[in-house]
């Protein structure tokens, strides 16, 4: 009876350790909360998440006929259209690619028609990111900065394509980041979360 009691015993020390190592501290899931209201407040007084400039650019069309930017619409409606019958014929993968395709048809119209959108945009998370590590100060919050430090990948790269003169990956690449650090909770709970994908796919899932 006392190796079953013990074995027990040591089952449930052992189940506790693995929680406190996989669940978030409650300390650090505060300051995710903080961060991601950071991330929300100069996302929305800059305008620089994808439905802002998506918002943007249809109001600007409204009012201006750019051929390009028409253009690049046209062609991400079809694209889209063309990834809804790939799926109802049960290519997934195909319907995943031509979604993406869309959507950089989309980023490709609010360059021409803003093209300082990609700096903008960079600008906004360089700012956020700022903020929050000036709000995690010396503490460790080894999840959030997990998150940041990928974040900040994703500018090294959309510099790169900046730099390359590519300004529709450079925009594509900094609104995955805007979108990360706006949803920074829902990526702080979920350890196993391909961050770019969910961000792309909650973009993509915006109409046009």
């Amino acid at each position: 009876m006392r190796k079953i009691m013990t074995a027990a015993l040591a089952a449930m020390l052992a189940a506790a350790c693995s929680q406190e190592t996989t669940a978030p501290a409650t300390d650090e899931l505060a300051l995710a909360y903080q961060a991601e209201a950071i991330a929300a407040d100069i996302a929305t007084t800059t305008e620089t998440r994808h439905e802002d400039w998506l918002r943007r650019l249809f109001a600007a069309l409204r009012n201006t006929d750019d051929p390009e930017a028409q253009a690049c619409l046209a062609a991400a409606r079809d694209l889209r259209e063309q990834a809804r019958e790939a799926f109802d014929a049960g290519d997934r993968e195909l319907a995943r690619q031509l979604m993406r395709d869309s959507f950089l048809k989309v980023l490709c119209a609010v360059v021409e028609v803003f093209p300082n959108a990609p700096e903008r945009t960079g600008a906004a998370v360089d700012e956020a990111i700022n903020r929050i590590e000036e709000r995690l100060g010396d503490r460790e919050a080894p999840r959030i900065r997990a998150i940041l430090a990928h974040v900040k990948e994703l500018r090294v790269q959309a510099n790169e394509a900046l730099a390359a003169e590519n300004k529709v990956q450079a925009l594509a690449l900094n609104v995955r980041a805007i979108q990360i650090l706006h949803r920074l909770v829902s990526h702080f709970r979920g350890v196993h979360l391909d961050h770019d994908e969910v961000a792309d796919n909650e973009m993509q899932a915006v109409g046009i």
